[in-house]
């Protein structure tokens, strides 16, 4: 079972590339407590955690506009990109400082907003709207055509933003057409009801959907040896053969492991041991998703207590092992 991919990882990787320590802020929602209170309480924390006056004066820069609104802001002195507002994103504040950044949070609020492309076909012509998503850049772009172009105008407007969700408004006929040009790389929901907030909880519920077909594919495959890793180890070890074809990793995993990491997406190794590229040392699951994004290898966002969730809480679909590769 192949389920489509929910972040292009090409916004984040510039955050968790560093070798060097970065601090990383997440600001939730208001909680009744004046922004500047809580800005001031989040820049003493990241003192208090080691980091230098150039990092916190350049979270301190980012946090200067539209207060109040949930942000979730990397500095380290001015190198990595600042901040991401991050609307709809509950949780308290929380900052920290070291390697690599800690983005599990913001590809968790991403996640749930797939970008994805929308079709209205209740009118003779068929208007494709490409919508970004959590974190694309760019605004709706709308195009309209005749009822049978609209493959070709779905295709268009889904590789702007790497999507894999079409949903249609309109006729039946539209949607199964759809369907059937695309298959099972594509996603195809029809509503009865259109505005943000129907299309929002469309998107919602359709990337808790994919979850949910990982770890179904993760649970089927756990039963074939070399398919799948589990635990801290097992998927350092994998990400660092290239062999990793998703990442896994439950939302608030606590795991305590620290694992070494280098500049290249493969140089990651398990705290226990050493290597001679091994530069930083961080939290195992930082550093398998720093691994992973830098290597162009999905991550998927796991929501605590759902059930079917790897041991420890990170885990991996793997490529099929070279053994079983027949010419």
């Amino acid at each position: 079972m192949r389920t489509p991919v929910l972040l292009g990882p090409h916004r984040v990787v510039d955050v968790v590339r560093p070798l060097h320590p970065v601090a990383s802020v997440y600001i939730g929602p208001p909680n009744g407590v004046l922004w500047e209170d809580r800005v001031s309480r989040l820049a003493d924390a990241l003192l208090a955690d080691g980091a230098d006056e150039a990092t916190v004066l350049d979270f301190l820069v980012a946090t200067t506009d539209e207060p109040d609104t949930p942000v979730a802001v990397f500095a380290d002195g001015g190198h990595v990109p600042g901040r991401y507002a991050t609307p709809g994103r509950r949780g308290p504040d929380v900052a920290t400082y070291g390697a690599p950044a800690h983005v599990l949070p913001l590809l968790a609020w991403a996640q749930e907003r797939p970008s994805c492309v929308v079709v209205d076909a209740r009118r003779a012509g068929v208007e494709v709207t490409a919508v970004p998503g959590g974190l694309e850049v760019g605004g709706p772009d709308s195009v309209r055509c005749r009822p049978r172009a609209a493959v070709e105008a779905c295709r268009v407007a889904l590789a702007r933003f790497r999507s894999r969700l079409v949903v249609v408004h309109g006729e039946d006929a539209v949607a199964e057409s759809l369907r059937a040009a695309f298959g099972p790389v594509v996603t195809v929901r029809r509503v009865r009801e259109s505005g943000s907030d129907r299309l929002a909880e469309v998107a919602r519920s359709t990337a808790r959907l994919w979850s949910a077909h990982s770890l179904a594919d993760f649970d089927e495959r756990s039963r074939t040896p070399g398919h799948t890793a589990h635990g801290v180890p097992g998927t350092l070890d994998a990400l660092a053969r290239g062999r990793v074809r998703e990442l896994l990793v439950r939302s608030g995993a606590a795991d305590p492991a620290i694992a070494w990491f280098g500049a290249s997406a493969r140089q990651v190794l398990d705290g226990r041991r050493s290597a001679s590229w091994a530069r930083r040392s961080g939290p195992a699951v930082d550093v398998a998703v720093r691994a992973a994004l830098l290597g162009d290898v999905p991550v998927r966002v796991l929501r605590p207590g759902v059930p079917g969730a790897p041991a420890g809480g990170i885990g991996a679909l793997c490529r099929f092992p070279l053994a079983v590769v027949r010419s």
